[in-house]
């Protein structure tokens, strides 16, 4: 394919995610039909089949690279050492949030989502969340305890959130998760 088409191609599929978006802010997914999302889209329903099978391949390629955005921010290039909740890490998430909360608020509500949010919590527990409480002297056997305490927590709350739509500065969603975990309030400082 040359670079043209490819360019095209980059396009339309833009372009049916953007509507996606759109739609999903207006109603739930199971209410889009590919009739509505090509209408939406400015695209014949053959372009949207030339492209995906279904509006759920769509939603997963959407899925994929906004969960990968997301890792990005999280993550970071250089992660400095900080807790994982600190301002610098947590504010950037909260803003990628609120920045895709339509998309958001689809995705926490699916049940295929508990498996992923299981994978990417998991992820995090590795990395951050297990060393971080080991050094602070806390059990091993607590560790899993007191993190699947927070990920149900921290989960609601952005729930709670985006049925808010968002409402809220990130700031402040940042200052509740604080007060909840007792983080200081300056950033860099260890907790």
């Amino acid at each position: 394919m040359n670079t043209k088409n490819n360019s095209r191609s980059r396009e339309t599929r833009e372009r049916l995610k953007e509507a996606l978006l759109r739609l999903l802010a207006r109603r739930d997914i199971l209410d889009v039909t590919v009739s509505r999302l090509c209408q939406e889209a400015g695209v014949n329903r053959s372009t949207f089949y030339s492209h995906y099978d279904s509006i759920g391949d769509l939603m997963e390629e959407l899925e994929q690279e906004i969960g990968a955005n997301l890792m990005r921010r999280f993550r970071g290039d250089n992660y400095d050492g900080e807790h994982p909740f600190s301002p610098g890490h947590l504010l950037p998430i909260l803003e990628h949030i609120r920045d895709n909360r339509d998309f958001y608020r689809v995705y926490l509500s699916q049940s295929t989502a508990q498996h992923r949010l299981d994978w990417a919590f998991g992820q995090l527990l590795e990395w951050y969340v297990r060393p971080l409480l080991r050094g602070l002297s806390v059990e091993e056997e607590a560790i899993a305890y007191y993190f699947a305490f927070f990920r149900a927590g921290f989960l609601a709350l952005i729930q709670q959130w985006l049925q808010n739509r968002c409402q809220e500065e990130p700031e402040v969603i940042l200052s509740y998760v604080q007060n909840l975990l007792r983080l200081p309030e300056i950033e860099g400082e260890q907790v």
